[in-house]
């Protein structure tokens, strides 16, 4: 339940902006129930992103749906930085 707690309160910082994507990737590497988060629910949390945007930035950068941010490769991660730039 605390797990549960804490991803949504971090995917509300993101959807606000008090957490940045390079942020989040590097809590990922202390929290455990961050590192756990599904990488499509951290995509669609982002600002201006729906889910449609976010299973077409996924499949853009070969994610797959039920991927985990801590699954990410370096690769996957740079991609999703580029697609989430534009």
């Amino acid at each position: 339940m605390a797990n549960r707690r804490r991803r949504a309160e971090v995917k509300k910082m993101v959807k606000s902006g008090e957490l940045s994507l390079e942020e989040l990737f590097a809590l990922a590497e202390t929290e455990e129930c961050v590192a756990q988060m599904r990488a499509y629910d951290l995509i669609s949390a982002l600002p201006a992103i729906g889910e449609v945007k976010a299973a077409r930035i996924m499949k853009s950068a070969a994610i797959a749906q039920t991927r985990r941010i801590r699954g990410l490769g370096p690769r996957q991660r740079e991609q999703l930085f580029q697609a989430l730039v534009r």
